[in-house]
């Protein structure tokens, strides 16, 4: 096995390897666009078939020569692959790189020399996923049943769901996405950093918009993503208006069905919580959402932390904590 960083000339044997969204090669353009510096790396065999690739993203600190590193969503992580980003992360003055690869849990083990747990996860570690390949007919039956209800209740009430994968359909979005963040108290990313993210993903045939509307009124709104055959649900929005059409339960149930029209195996949630999850829990209506729709948990490797520096990284883990707290309490300041 041979790992090779990739030239801008290797896009098109890059992507026909790449099986998550964040690791697509528009997504690191993205990055590149956020101002990080990213290196794409391909994973040979002996006969120089690539046979998996990765991107690491290098962040800056701001006011520092020091960066932090992510591979999020990337291949199984072999001692090879470690290897090669130490030596990437060291020009970098990388204080560590975080792995969250997209592995199951019971594909590996992440028991490498340098790696620890990390004390911050960038992706939720557990998600569902829906089988695609069913027929509709037993997609519907094997939702929970209040689930199903909501849905005859949303068709009653006349809520129109249509694909808007537009310029026009992504502001609306936006503004839906941005009034429930500021209702809910949840720290998002700025809206530059979506239109940069949409200006870059609408070249692709990833990004898909579902609008959900009532009496002429879009209620939801999501953004999905496709990537050869599956497709995800990163991102979702609704008013806190006429909640009782359950204007973003039709729109789940239509975005599952627009899956198996563009020939999708899977229907990726993106997140949930894990097994154990209860009332109170952060996050529990969304969990309860998503689970309404009978997906088949999924639970990944974990998140791992590559330690470059050790005295730094110590350091800047009880920087980075007091920060996030300080980032909710204004999310929530600024809700009232």
């Amino acid at each position: 096995m041979a790992i090779k960083l990739l030239t801008d000339k290797d896009q098109k044997i890059y992507d026909s390897v790449i099986i998550h969204p964040v690791q697509t090669w528009a997504w690191g353009e993205f990055q590149k666009s956020q101002g990080h510096k990213i290196f794409r790396f391909g994973v040979f065999d002996s006969k120089d078939k690539i046979k998996t690739a990765f991107t690491v993203s290098f962040h800056t600190i701001p006011k520092t020569k020091y960066s932090i590193g992510t591979i999020l969503r990337g291949p199984k992580v072999t001692e090879e692959i470690l290897s090669a980003v130490k030596k990437i992360a060291q020009k970098q003055n990388a204080i560590f790189v975080k792995f969250e690869p997209d592995i199951s849990i019971t594909e590996a083990s992440m028991n490498f020399s340098g790696l620890v747990i990390s004390p911050k996860v960038a992706f939720y570690p557990h998600t569902f996923k829906v089988d695609l390949t069913k027929t509709e007919e037993e997609l519907l039956a094997n939702l929970h049943s209040k689930t199903r209800y909501n849905i005859r209740v949303a068709n009653r009430y006349g809520v129109e769901i249509k694909e808007t994968t537009t310029d026009k359909g992504f502001e609306v979005y936006l503004k839906l996405l941005f009034d429930t963040t500021k209702r809910q108290g949840f720290y998002l990313h700025s809206q530059k950093y979506h239109r940069d993210l949409w200006k870059i993903l609408k070249t692709t045939d990833i990004p898909h918009i579902m609008l959900a509307s009532y009496q002429g009124k879009v209620l939801s709104a999501f953004m999905l993503f496709k990537l050869k055959d599956q497709l995800f649900y990163p991102y979702g929005a609704s008013l806190d208006i006429n909640r009782e059409v359950m204007a973003p339960t039709l729109n789940m149930w239509e975005s599952i069905k627009l899956g198996q029209k563009l020939k999708c195996t899977t229907f990726d949630m993106w997140g949930c919580l894990g097994p154990d999850a209860k009332e109170g829990d952060n996050g529990f209506g969304f969990h309860r959402f998503k689970q309404g729709y009978n997906g088949q948990p999924f639970e990944y490797v974990g998140t791992y932390d590559f330690v470059i520096n050790p005295t730094l990284y110590k350091l800047y883990n009880s920087v980075d904590k007091l920060r996030w707290k300080l980032l909710h309490f204004k999310a929530k300041i600024f809700r009232k």
